[in-house]
């Protein structure tokens, strides 16, 4: 029996396992969160899942820090006494 390499449909992670083996239908991924039926067995298509996954993270970190209220870069605020 040949065994196949299951990829997460939402950010294409291999972290996937099934939620529990004997609802075999229901699969959990570690690294995002899904939870669903569908799973990919493509790895080129995973791969591509994966950097656009990547990619809207990184985007997301860089707003959530933009924009943080009251958050200033301590290379511009003045020390006092200075």
């Amino acid at each position: 029996m040949k065994k196949s390499v299951k990829f997460c449909p939402n950010c294409g992670s291999l972290n996937i396992k099934w939620v529990n083996p004997q609802m075999w239908s229901i699969w959990k991924c570690w690294d995002c969160g899904y939870q669903g039926a569908v799973v990919l067995e493509d790895g080129e298509m995973a791969d591509k899942i994966r950097e656009k996954f990547l990619e809207k993270i990184k985007n997301e970190e860089i707003d959530d820090h933009e924009d943080k209220p009251g958050e200033e870069n301590k290379e511009d605020v003045d020390k006092p006494g200075e």
